[in-house]
């Protein structure tokens, strides 16, 4: 009897785990995301401002993810977390602003911002994530 219950325990577990696993987005919006990567990277790098500059962007199909990378052009230090959040709020704040934006079409079809900073040096700074859960 025991077994079972442990059983059903592992099984439960499991499928509650599956069922978290995002569903892809649909492929049309995959393809656009892509094409827009490619647009961007004849770019890079590019200042952004405040003494930021992007210098990659990717699409990372396993999961579903817009992945930015940022280096600050001036000196930078790693940021406390209450300021990193601060940071995060911003950008859903920002997005939502902009509905009919490009990021938000995204955003609602299922596909995960990531954007990750780095010192002048190359040093990893911080990451942000957003995900269409934010956005709901």
């Amino acid at each position: 009897m025991k077994k079972l219950f442990q059983s059903i325990v592992i099984a439960i577990f499991i499928i509650s785990n599956n069922l978290y696993i995002q569903a892809a987005p649909p492929v049309a919006i995959i393809q656009e995301a892509k094409a827009s990567v490619e647009s961007i990277r004849y770019q890079l790098p590019v200042e952004v401002g405040y003494g930021i500059m992007m210098t990659q962007v990717i699409y990372d199909s396993k999961t579903y993810s817009l992945v930015y990378s940022y280096h600050f052009t001036v000196p930078a230090i790693k940021p406390t977390s209450e300021s990193i959040n601060e940071i995060r709020t911003g950008l859903i704040h920002m997005f939502k602003a902009n509905p009919n934006s490009e990021e938000m079409k995204y955003l609602k079809s299922g596909i995960t911002f990531h954007y990750n900073y780095y010192s002048q040096d190359g040093d990893f700074l911080y990451s942000i994530k957003l995900t269409p859960d934010d956005f709901k």
